[in-house]
């Protein structure tokens, strides 16, 4: 007998007062080899095997005689039951046994299950009204595989009167409610729950919920959605009022709502399942709706909805302003009907107002800024787990949410955010190469991790959300990348057609020497479009200032698979990495700044014509280890100069309007230094942020433009002590010595038209 498996069972120890006369009962045992088998829905042969040393007696705990034979009923000490199944065409169905020993002094339960089919259970309008005036009836249009008949119904009164639902039938394929008049001055809410019980013994379950009107046929006074944004500030809503409006939303997407962090270590994904957003009936404004329960969110897209205020919070935010409404569950929902009433709304990019939050908004004319990798270019390791990311390190799911830039061919910009649970994001095709419509609900979430964002940003639905050309062109012609491929940033692979672009040989030299082409001269090129200096000539860390690093700008994280690994492997871009000591990013005198350094760009634009040129640069900062990520300025902008580098005009960044982008560092192990743990920080990104500055026309027909990503001011990032703490309150000075971290450029685009 296999002792390793049983459950043994006293059934009795008896002492006497004295040791040397103490009696034992004998011990006996019962133990199943395992308490859950599974047959083919074609059925078959399961084996259970039961382990005991004594009489075993077998009861079916459900009738399954006609689907399922068993060959004994009883056996003794170690035996094994035989359950032959027949094919199964329908649900999914079970064989549950009790096994005991005789007298019953020990017992344990078998379950057998055969698969089958599925049952579901839906209901696409689950809210509906009738009134209270007189008998009415609630029909319910269920999605099912279940005969109706074969459904439970359960009612519970959430407020207003009692059992004035007088009866639940089924009738040409719908769920009735037949109910009587009213016996009060308000509105009655009920609930409706709908399940049924599988032949597993699973539960499946859609909660209906019908409103009826007070005695006179009355709901309370519908009003407006400006009359609605009133109630901000007010507290709970007294009134007996309601609002109609379209769903915009969808409680089967993951990508509603940014899921935020709520430690280093745990992401609340309970935040996008509870999220959903209403428009008005014209799309001229719209709510966000943050239910309490997830499970009461069951809000498709195009469905038309009366929602009850009554006992509501309305929730104002400024800058832009928008509003968000609290504690909705199912009982607030007055009446619901299926289908797509969406009003269609084309808008650029620039003419977006605050209005448009929480509307679904197609803007035209859009297209990818970064058209390399995937949706979300992202170090997967510290994300929440799923079937995208197949790796298990210990760090997933301390972070969510990362955002991928749109431009317009008028230069306008803008972020779409992405969730990690979204699975498209990396689904080994890229993204869109073309322009043409971004479909999705107007949101303005601030993205800590990521930086800025602007004040609006379009959160698409899924994938087909990018309605650009696959295959398609651009708004804009490209006149330099750095993205390296397929220069890998390496010295000396142009060294016989220009020397300087050779290895400069010692560590002196390559400070002072880095010059970077934008272009492959192995394709016969004399000169590349742009050359790239490196203006922070102070010693970094070993003896490269200048090196390569795998970015994260690819399709599935593996050369030919879906699922991306977690280390980056050969077919990566890589990025420019730059490890310089830090004050070597200014200018000093007497201890203050008076100049700043950066990567300059030196072109001629003589032969170009066109109204707008935009350099596109995307950035992090560290190695995936904090040793390479404690300490860089914080803020960074882009400039150009026309008269050769004498002065210099700065750029605001196009999405946020603002002088200069935050600076992120990638995600690291958790590390003590100084006695001091630190965690994973609320301001790690998952990879680096994309931004776009736009040069006037101005800079076209010049012998030399120069183009220049430098330090804004001299704010530091360091290590937060809390895992939420700010990250910016460092200041870099004359005497600050920081050699080790890591400032990586993971592509740099300029085009124009």
């Amino acid at each position: 007998m296999k002792k390793d498996l049983l459950l043994i069972l006293s059934l009795g120890l008896a002492a006497c007062s004295a040791f040397d006369d103490a009696e034992y009962a004998k011990l006996v045992e019962l133990a199943p080899a395992s308490k859950e088998y599974y047959v083919d829905k074609a059925g078959g042969t399961a084996s259970v095997k039961i382990y005991s040393n004594g009489k075993v007696n077998v009861r079916a705990l459900n009738d399954f005689s006609d689907f399922c034979t068993i060959d004994k009923m009883s056996f003794k000490d170690d035996g094994e039951l035989l359950l032959e199944f027949q094919p199964n065409d329908g649900f999914r169905r079970m064989a549950k046994l009790e096994v005991s020993l005789e007298g019953e002094s020990a017992k344990d339960t078998v379950y057998v299950r055969q698969y089958g089919d599925e049952p579901y259970l839906e209901c696409a309008a689950p809210y509906k009204n009738v009134s209270g005036s007189g008998t009415d009836v609630a029909e319910f249009e269920i999605g099912t595989n279940v005969p109706l008949d074969d459904l439970n119904t359960k009612v519970t009164y959430i407020s207003g009167g009692k059992d004035w639902i007088r009866s639940i039938y089924s009738e040409l394929g719908m769920m009735v409610a037949e109910t009587a008049a009213s016996s009060v001055d308000h509105t009655s809410k009920a609930q409706i729950s709908i399940s049924y019980v599988d032949g597993w013994d699973v539960i499946f379950n859609v909660n209906l919920y019908v409103t009826s009107s007070n005695k006179d046929g009355e709901f309370g006074s519908r009003i407006s959605f400006g009359q609605a944004r009133s109630y901000a500030g007010a507290g709970k809503i007294e009134d007996d009022v309601f609002i109609e409006g379209v769903v915009v939303s969808d409680f089967h997407s993951a990508n509603m709502a940014l899921n935020p962090s709520v430690n280093y270590d745990k992401v609340d994904i309970s935040q996008n399942k509870r999220t959903a957003y209403i428009q008005s009936s014209d799309a001229s404004m719209g709510f966000r709706l943050l239910f309490s329960n997830a499970d009461d969110n069951i809000l498709a897209r195009g469905t038309k909805l009366s929602l009850s205020l009554t006992g509501l919070t309305i929730v104002k935010e400024n800058d832009p302003e928008r509003y968000t409404i609290e504690g909705i569950g199912g009982e607030n929902m007055v009446g619901s009907e299926s289908g797509d009433f969406i009003v269609s709304k084309e808008k650029t990019i620039s003419e977006l107002t605050d209005d448009d939050i929480f509307t679904f908004v197609a803007l035209k004319n859009t297209e990818f800024v970064y058209k390399t990798g995937a949706y979300a270019n992202v170090y997967e390791n510290y994300t929440l787990a799923s079937p995208v990311n197949s790796m298990n390190s210990g760090n997933n799911n301390r972070l969510d949410g990362w955002a991928t830039l749109l431009i317009d061919d008028s230069g306008e910009g803008i972020y779409a955010p992405i969730n990690m649970l979204c699975l498209w994001r990396r689904s080994g095709n890229g993204v869109p190469q073309g322009k043409g419509f971004t479909e999705g609900i107007i949101v303005s979430e601030p993205m800590s991790r990521y930086g800025d964002v602007g004040p609006y940003q379009i959160r698409v639905l899924d994938e087909s959300g990018f309605r650009q050309e696959w295959n398609g062109e651009s708004a804009y012609r490209e006149f330099a990348k750095y993205d390296g491929a397929p220069y890998q940033y390496r010295y000396g692979q142009w060294a016989k057609i220009n020397p300087k672009y050779a290895d400069p040989g010692t560590v002196e030299t390559r400070l002072t020497n880095t010059v970077i082409p934008s272009d492959d001269l192995a394709e016969g090129h004399t000169l590349p479009n742009v050359e790239m200096f490196i203006e922070n000539h102070s010693p970094g860390d070993g003896n490269w200032p200048m090196s390569s690093v795998n970015s994260y700008s690819n399709l599935t994280g593996e050369e030919k698979g879906i699922v991306p690994s977690s280390t980056p492997v050969s077919d990566y871009r890589k990025a420019l990495s730059l490890a310089t000591e830090i004050k070597g990013w200014y200018d000093w005198e007497d201890g203050r700044i008076t100049g700043y350094k950066g990567l300059r760009m030196e072109m001629s634009t003589a032969a170009l014509s066109g109204s707008m040129m935009y350099v596109h640069y995307a950035f992090d900062v560290g190695a995936i280890s904090a040793a390479t990520s404690q300490f860089f300025p914080a803020h960074w902008c882009l400039e150009y100069s026309i008269d050769g580098g004498n002065s210099y005009t700065l750029c605001k960044d196009n999405v946020t309007g603002k002088d200069y982008v935050h600076l992120r560092t990638l995600p690291w192990w958790d590390i003590t230094l100084g006695g001091i743990k630190y965690f994973t920080s609320s301001s790690c990104g998952l990879g680096a942020t994309q931004h776009v500055a736009v040069l006037p026309a101005e800079v076209f027909g010049k012998e030399k433009l120069l183009i220049r990503i430098r330090p804004y001011d001299n704010v530091m990032a360091v290590f937060p002590i809390e895992w939420d703490g700010n990250s910016e309150h460092g200041t870099v000075e004359h005497n600050t010595t920081v050699k080790a971290t890591k400032i990586n450029f993971e592509c740099i685009n300029i085009r124009y038209r």
